[in-house]
């Protein structure tokens, strides 16, 4: 209890770095995660925004500065070409194009940013290479597969998922074209434990336990750790909130506007193609949340669980399969990123969420902040831990790859 109570009125007492840092990288990933809130974006479709912003903006600051591998674009503009214009005028074009019902929000970031550049060749060079550039970004991801129309997943056997209380979400995602990986099950985990497994019991009975909504085993804090990660609608999402996290970070360590670019690009791309690594796994194995699970534990022919027709997770149960967490994933890919950009995961920062409003909790490491992330899903009897464990690692998988083959140094013969 009085972790709870420090960390409740955290806010007045932890000082944390501002996210903002006088850079154009972050400005326009602020905004983005504007969008994404008012639009009350699902975090799979907020990760392929995301993506698609920061891979346009590192390719129109990258092909001025020419420090690194582009993602897509080759540098075709002066070195002498204005780096922040450049930046913004990406940044405009891809959220005018993505999130278009709010373009006067964007058309005044647009406006102060240009203000601050002096007038004249450079700058101009700078906006037309930036506008072409996202314009190929965004060419290259139409028909990626995010708009495609997929059947209803049919289910109704023990072990299967049942679209409850609302319809299925997303199934298309598990054939959006990826970022980085070779295929979208470049990285698909093994599967859900068998129903009549040790584990499978282990599993049903901590979450039908500790994911209550109703007599639950939970901690004070392990309430609080389930709603602070919940990432709902109308939020951040699970994706934008580690890339707040990675703006406190970058903040922390004073980057300059390349790094942000680059660093902003790495954590987007994993994320987008973590988010596609989950939804392959929820739609191939299509297993059953804790919900329909303790509900129906009588058909389920293990007979060390226990039916409770009545039981209701904490959080309100997502409307598709369980296995994997998308939650877990874009976590372990998150964490990876910014463990390997900093080459350090020992990092001490504070973190808000949109979910939580007033509390403020601190982790000393990236993977602190993403296991607890993992484990929130358990504590919100919305996720089994075998879920949540294969998420997280095959997050790890992603942002690994991502980190090895991705925007390398120039020079640097590592490719995948």
């Amino acid at each position: 209890m009085a972790n709870c109570l420090r960390l409740l009125i955290a806010c007045a007492l932890v000082g944390i770095p501002s996210a903002a840092h006088g850079d154009v990288i972050t400005d326009w990933n602020t905004a983005a995660l504007n969008a994404i809130r008012v639009n009350r974006t699902s975090p799979p479709v907020a990760s392929r925004a995301l993506a698609i912003l920061h891979a346009s903006m590192y390719d129109a600051v990258n092909g001025i500065s020419r420090s690194h591998e582009p993602y897509l674009v080759q540098s075709a503009v002066p070195s002498s070409a204005s780096k922040e214009a450049a930046a913004a005028a990406a940044g405009r074009r891809v959220l005018m194009t993505l999130f278009s019902r709010e373009p006067h929000r964007f058309d005044q970031l647009y406006l102060v940013t240009l203000a601050g550049i002096p007038d004249g060749p450079h700058k101009r060079a700078g906006i037309a290479w930036g506008e072409y550039v996202a314009a190929q970004i965004l060419a290259a991801r139409d028909n990626d597969g995010s708009a495609a129309i997929v059947p209803v997943p049919e289910g109704g056997a023990p072990g299967a998922w049942v679209a409850m209380p609302l319809p299925y979400l997303l199934p298309q995602w598990a054939f959006v074209r990826p970022f980085t990986m070779p295929a979208s099950d470049s990285f698909r985990p093994g599967g859900p434990p068998a129903l009549d497994s040790a584990r499978y019991v282990a599993d049903f009975n901590e979450v039908k336990t500790l994911g209550a909504a109703v007599g639950s085993t939970r901690t004070v804090d392990q309430t609080l750790i389930a709603l602070f990660w919940a990432d709902g609608a109308g939020t951040e999402t699970p994706p934008g909130h580690w890339n707040s996290i990675a703006q406190v970070a970058a903040g922390m360590s004073g980057n300059t506007l390349e790094q942000d670019a680059r660093l902003f690009a790495l954590l987007n791309m994993a994320m987008a193609d973590a988010a596609i690594c989950a939804w392959d796994a929820k739609y191939q194995y299509m297993f059953w949340r804790p919900i329909t699970a303790v509900r129906n534990a009588d058909d389920d022919g293990n007979p060390a669980t226990a039916s409770d027709a009545a039981w209701q997770s904490l959080i309100a149960t997502p409307p598709f399969p369980e296995y994997v967490s998308g939650h877990s994933a874009f976590s372990g890919a998150a964490a990876t990123i910014l463990t390997r950009f900093f080459a350090s995961d020992e990092v001490t920062f504070s973190t808000r969420s949109d979910f939580l409003p007033g509390v403020v909790w601190q982790f000393t490491s990236f993977s602190a902040a993403a296991r607890q992330a993992a484990e929130s899903r358990v504590y919100g009897g919305i996720h089994f831990r075998s879920a949540s464990e294969d998420g997280l690692a095959g997050g790890i998988g992603i942002g690994n790859w991502v980190a090895d083959f991705f925007l390398q140094p120039k020079g640097n013969r590592s490719r995948k």
